[in-house]
């Protein structure tokens, strides 16, 4: 029988630190803690009604589809482009929240987060598509709205059949 749990996602969080060893500066990452991260409805409604949501997390969600059957494809050019189509600031915002959504009492503001938080792009982009996909196995009710929702932006484009 197939479990229903979803896989709870992690966010890695460090400090960064100079230090100068030997006359050279080097930076160093300090006071790691991973914690847990998942979106809830309660943290995407705050995200939209605080600015850092924008566009529907759907359509994004399927550009990341699009991105994944790119990198699949390894045509590096196209990736590139595809890539740049993604504010990382805007995926870092759903990371936020989804580490929000999962640890209450974390107490950082974006900019704090942004501070401590320090993936490269891919693994943001992995992150990012893991969250959301978790929230819409999660809830059927975000999935049908967020369906509604990209239904009104598509209306004008029905297929006939």
């Amino acid at each position: 029988m197939e479990e229903n749990h979803m896989k709870i996602q992690k966010v890695e969080l460090k400090e960064v630190e100079v230090v100068e060893v030997e006359g050279e500066f080097e930076k160093r990452f300090v006071n790691t803690k991973v914690h847990p991260a998942f979106l809830t409805n309660a943290a995407v409604k705050k995200g939209y009604d605080t600015g850092l949501l924008e566009s529907s997390l759907f359509e994004d969600l399927l550009k990341i589809k699009g991105l994944e059957t790119l990198i699949t494809q390894s045509d590096e050019e196209a990736s590139l482009e595809l890539l740049n189509a993604f504010d990382e600031q805007k995926l870092i915002a759903v990371i936020y929240l989804a580490a929000i959504g999962a640890n209450k009492n974390l107490g950082l503001s974006f900019d704090e987060f942004l501070e401590m938080y320090h993936y490269p792009l891919t693994d943001t982009i992995q992150l990012y598509a893991n969250l959301i996909v978790g929230l819409l196995n999660e809830s059927n009710e975000f999935a049908k709205a967020l369906h509604k929702q990209t239904k009104k932006s598509k209306k004008k484009q029905r297929h006939q059949s």
